[in-house]
């Protein structure tokens, strides 16, 4: 995988579709560990305080928030780069087998 112009302004990304299996694998090991960080967000916002007092208390509800809180939590943040992980694999994939579509059409001609 490497960088190249930029397409409709935005960098565009070549893969070698050669190694296209081994980025794809990559992506799913990268992905568990998003998900993973969903898992560890999850329990961090259901945390109970070690005391009642109104500071700890305030501080467990800060850490829940960042945790799991919405927009710019760590729980959203993980669930961006997977919704980005799946969508880059899909055209990977995508290309991958168009990439076999043509080279099967190749050899039956």
């Amino acid at each position: 995988m490497s960088e190249s112009a930029s397409v409709h302004g935005r960098p565009s990304v070549r893969v070698d579709l050669d190694r296209a299996p081994e980025l794809l694998a990559e992506l799913d090991r990268v992905r568990e560990k998003y998900v993973a960080a969903q898992f560890e967000a999850t329990r961090l916002a259901t945390i109970i305080p070690p005391f009642g007092d109104d500071v700890t208390v305030e501080v467990f509800k800060k850490l829940g928030e960042r945790a799991q809180g919405g927009e710019g939590s760590l729980y959203d943040s993980a669930q961006g780069k997977i919704e980005w992980i799946d969508g880059f694999k899909a055209a990977v994939q995508k290309a991958l087998d168009e990439h076999k579509r043509i080279d099967d059409e190749n050899r039956m001609a």
